[in-house]
């Protein structure tokens, strides 16, 4: 996505200081597998795994780059392109689903990028919203419509631990902000392994694509040492 992520400094720090019980599981044959050669490719703004496998960019797709690089919504779209078969542009991946951002967009023109790149990238597969509690059908009335949880409620992570499942692909939007101020400002993946294990899958500013093991205190710790204690997630379960 076009905006800022986290501040660099704390993003740097965090990233630094992942240690290999965070990050290092074993992967297993399953869906997680298929993102292994997506991991380490190196953070670049707009950047984007085209529908002709071109590395490139969203605002000019036209331009490819000279070695591959992601962003986080990049990421998003390479990845579903492997797990649940997505075959469309950047453009469509991009697509303004109620046509309440752009220029003029009271909440700006990006601020529901990640609710709308979620849902697009899930189209025509059986979906639904996770929440601590409940489910909720996706897609919903609009980007504003479910708050999601903190990214730092240890007791709602734990509440969601046995729901997740395996063979199902989790898209996740961040948020900040309420009211004009609201922006989903990043995207993520999470699946579940095989034994059991929950990986979270991202790539931010300065660094690389990567895979936290949010099934260990200390995959959850570095998650949150990199968003800030009002950061929201809002997570879709999607059938491939």
């Amino acid at each position: 996505m076009n905006r800022p992520g986290p501040q660099l400094p704390l993003l740097l720090f965090a990233m630094l200081s992942l240690s290999a019980s965070a990050v290092a599981q074993p992967f297993s044959p399953g869906l997680d597998g298929k993102l292994r050669a997506l991991l380490g490719i190196p953070y670049v703004e707009d950047a984007g795994l085209d529908e002709r496998g071109r590395w490139t960019r969203f605002s000019h797709p036209d331009q490819a780059l000279d070695q591959p690089g992601l962003n986080c919504s990049g990421f998003l779209v390479a990845a579903a392109r492997r797990l649940l078969g997505f075959q469309g542009s950047l453009a469509e991946a991009a697509r303004d689903r109620l046509g309440d951002s752009g220029p003029g967009a009271r909440g700006g023109p990006d601020w529901d990028f990640g609710w709308d790149l979620v849902l697009n990238l899930s189209e025509w597969h059986p979906r639904c919203w996770v929440l601590p509690g409940a489910d909720h059908p996706a897609p919903g009335v609009s980007g504003n419509s479910l708050p999601g949880f903190r990214v730092h409620d240890r007791a709602a992570w734990t509440q969601l631990s046995a729901r997740w499942r395996l063979g199902r692909v989790y898209l996740a939007t961040l948020r900040r902000g309420t009211g004009a101020s609201l922006r989903h400002h990043h995207v993520a993946l999470l699946l579940k392994g095989e034994a059991g294990e929950l990986g979270f899958y991202q790539t931010l500013p300065g660094g690389r694509v990567h895979r936290l093991a949010l099934d260990t205190p200390e995959g959850l710790d570095r998650l949150c040492a990199m968003f800030g204690p009002g950061e929201r997630i809002l997570i879709l379960e999607v059938q491939p």
